[in-house]
């Protein structure tokens, strides 16, 4: 007996293999896998670019939050606190902005990768 999944669960099911993977390629790579990782799910599995753009989106912002909390508590947020101060803002603004950075850079990664994938069916078809 087959089991189905809703649209629900499919996307969590995505957010979270996108996240590991990022997680997982960000180690081994550069930082910017955030982007191609979103990038590479949206065309393997051939996702419409809204939903692209909000697994990206999600899926690296939650990525970051962890890093950024993992990260703050190993060192008492001593160097976020600093960089808070020399842009003139608080930790948690400071905080706020670098996973919103995160997330657009995840989110129009996968956006990217569904328009390619949309852009290839179409000149498959003509």
């Amino acid at each position: 007996m087959a089991v189905k999944y809703g649209k629900a669960m499919r996307q969590l099911i995505t957010i979270i293999i996108t996240a590991l993977l990022a997680w997982l390629a960000s180690y081994s790579f550069a930082w910017w896998m955030v982007a191609v990782i979103p990038f590479l799910i949206a065309v393997v599995w051939q996702q419409r670019a809204g939903w692209a753009f909000v697994n990206g989106f999600i899926s690296i912002g939650l990525l970051w939050l962890y890093l950024i909390l993992r990260m703050d508590n190993a060192n008492e947020q001593l160097l976020s606190n600093r960089m808070a101060q020399l842009f003139g803002l608080g930790y948690p603004p400071f905080t706020a902005v670098n996973i919103l950075l995160g997330a657009l850079i995840g989110g129009l990664g996968g956006w990217s990768g569904a328009s390619m994938w949309k852009l290839f069916k179409q000149k498959g078809q003509a």
